[in-house]
């Protein structure tokens, strides 16, 4: 390879030697050629001024053929003696009658579309009640053929109770009969349970077994678990153990060889009662903005009454009081039950139907975490909604309701 060294001043000199390039052409000419060179070539359609006139010829004999059975209709209806307008009426009502069932066929295929419509139209309610208004609650008079799976879903360190509806077909599909307990339910249905997309954390299956045995439910852990990284993962493993399997007898925690598990550093846990005990009720809204009815774990009361006047504020930052702003009342508690009487007369249909709802079912789970049942006393009518204010209120047999897909 020439060993050539190049400095600027040579390389300028070398490109003063090109000859200079110049176009003589006028700019009207440039252009009109570059405008030529562009413009697509046009295509041949031969056979355009055919089409059109075969159009034309149809839309003429369509005219044409419209106009004589106009003319012919009308003439069976002037004159009917003679034979040739007989026929002509025989021919005028033969195609009224064809009409007619051709009508009466549209008509019967609007109608198979309008239902066709209405299924869909139910289909898709079907998919929306998936996500059953919140704050919503069933009662044990409307399972017919269903049966609820009651799990504790978390989210920012609390347990919240959703009932998932499922219907008593698909557990025949699931385990042949209807008969199954929680930990059937839980074991079968948990793992597929979405609870991300429904704003709470990723938290179910529990990690190792649930099984049954004669004192009541045990969970045998693996070495390999996290509920007891922190003070607040035992809460919420207990709390949400508590609501999962609430009509326990008892609830076992143990390890592998079947020793009660040892905590760190709370140490072996005890057997326990699951439950919602002496606790008030709150509202609270997860993270994709949907509300729940949520037990005040772990700020037990001494009594109900306690409880209904703690209501009235929010016990928590994470918590909203379920009584509307400027709702007084006393509370009276008995050995039987216990007696709410508003200050003023109070009209639910004054309140939206969700913040009604919530308030008198948060306030029955209230009382009857203390196994105390609840009345009202002043209110604006006799009853609202399901609720007969001049008997004890009914008890939600699931809050929080979700219908299992």
């Amino acid at each position: 390879m020439p060993n050539n060294k190049w400095d600027d001043d040579d390389i300028e000199n070398l490109l003063r030697d090109f000859p200079a390039i110049k176009d003589e052409r006028p700019k009207e000419e440039v252009y009109k050629r570059l405008k030529i060179a562009h413009e697509p070539p046009k295509k041949s359609r031969p056979w355009i001024p055919y089409l059109v006139a075969a159009l034309a010829f149809i839309t003429f004999g369509v005219l044409l053929a419209s106009m004589l059975g106009q003319y012919g209709d009308e003439g069976a209806f002037e004159t009917g003696s003679s034979g040739g307008t007989e026929e002509s009426a025989d021919t005028s009502s033969t195609a009224m009658e064809n009409n007619a069932e051709s009508e009466g066929e549209s008509a019967e295929m609007e109608a198979s579309d309008a239902a066709d419509s209405g299924q869909d139209s139910e289909s898709f309610n079907s998919m929306e009640s998936s996500a059953v208004p919140d704050a919503s609650s069933i009662y044990a008079d409307e399972l017919d053929d269903q049966t609820l799976f009651t799990i504790g879903l978390t989210e920012n360190a609390l347990v919240i109770p959703v009932s998932f509806i499922i219907s008593n077909d698909r557990l025949l599909e699931d385990f042949g009969t209807t008969e199954v307990d929680a930990i059937e339910l839980y074991n079968r249905y948990a793992a597929g349970i979405d609870e991300e997309a429904l704003g709470f954390d990723d938290y179910h299956p529990y990690s190792g077994t649930v099984k049954g045995t004669s004192d009541g439910i045990e969970h045998v852990l693996p070495e390999d678990h996290d509920y007891d990284m922190a003070s607040a993962a035992m809460s919420v493993y207990f709390n949400s153990l508590s609501v999962s399997f609430e009509n326990a007898a008892e609830i076992s925690v143990v390890d592998e060889n079947g020793e009660p598990k040892v905590f760190d550093p709370a140490g072996p846990v005890e057997p326990f009662q699951p439950g919602t005990r002496n606790i008030a009720y709150y509202s609270y809204t997860v993270a994709n903005g949907d509300t729940y009815l949520v037990p005040g774990f772990n700020m037990p009361y001494e009594n109900a009454a306690e409880a209904l006047n703690a209501m009235k504020s929010s016990s928590s930052d994470l918590f909203q009081s379920l009584i509307p702003s400027g709702v007084d009342y006393s509370v009276a508690e008995t050995d039987q039950g216990v007696a709410v009487e508003f200050s003023d007369t109070i009209d639910f249909n004054s309140y939206s139907p969700e913040e009604a709802l919530r308030m008198i079912e948060g306030m029955v789970l209230t009382a009857d975490s203390f196994g105390k049942e609840l009345v009202f006393s002043n209110t604006a009518a006799s009853s609202w909604e399901r609720f007969d204010f001049t008997e004890p209120l009914p008890v939600p047999a699931g809050i929080n309701t979700k219908i299992y897909e």
